[in-house]
């Protein structure tokens, strides 16, 4: 086996192959600037904190204890994303670039099908729909028979006090 520390092999993601002496337990995670965006980057596609933990080759605690900002801002981190691109395509449309005008506009109608969306959801909610009556079982069915005779037949009122 070749002598611990870094062998100046790269794996097929681009992270250093290290070939260490039969020592017990894995080897200190380092954070990484690299690591950090392809945790950023995972967040923002919408996987989860065992998924990046995985990908990364770490437990989850220790995603959690070398990552935490990321991990505190998971849910904000697609919305952090899609600014950092449209802002990347405002920049090129200025400079006169087509394609990011167009794919710009895209976006823009987009937010605005979301926005219609959203309030036709919201109208759609504000009008509470009627409540179904419950089904009546066979006794109540007979009970409400029972109040509706009349005639001969016709139940004698209750006794009023007498004084």
């Amino acid at each position: 086996m070749a002598e611990a520390g870094n062998s100046g092999e790269v794996d097929l993601f681009g992270d250093p192959v290290i070939y260490r002496d039969a020592k017990k337990g894995r080897p200190a995670h380092e954070r990484t600037a690299r690591n950090a965006n392809k945790v950023s980057l995972l967040f923002a596609l919408g996987h989860e904190v065992k998924d990046v933990a995985a990908a990364l080759g770490i437990t989850q605690p220790t995603l959690r204890k070398h990552y935490f900002s990321e991990v505190q801002q998971r849910d904000a981190m697609r919305l952090k994303l899609k600014a950092e691109v449209l802002s990347s395509l405002f920049d090129q449309a200025q400079q006169g670039n087509v394609g990011a005008m167009k794919k710009l506009l895209d976006q823009v109608e987009k937010g605005e099908l979301v926005a219609i969306n959203s309030s036709v959801k919201a109208r759609r909610s504000s009008e509470a729909p009627k409540p179904k009556a419950l089904p009546i079982g066979k006794k109540q069915e007979r009970q409400m028979a029972a109040e509706g005779v009349t005639g001969i037949f016709e139940p004698r009122p209750a006794p009023s006090n007498i004084h």
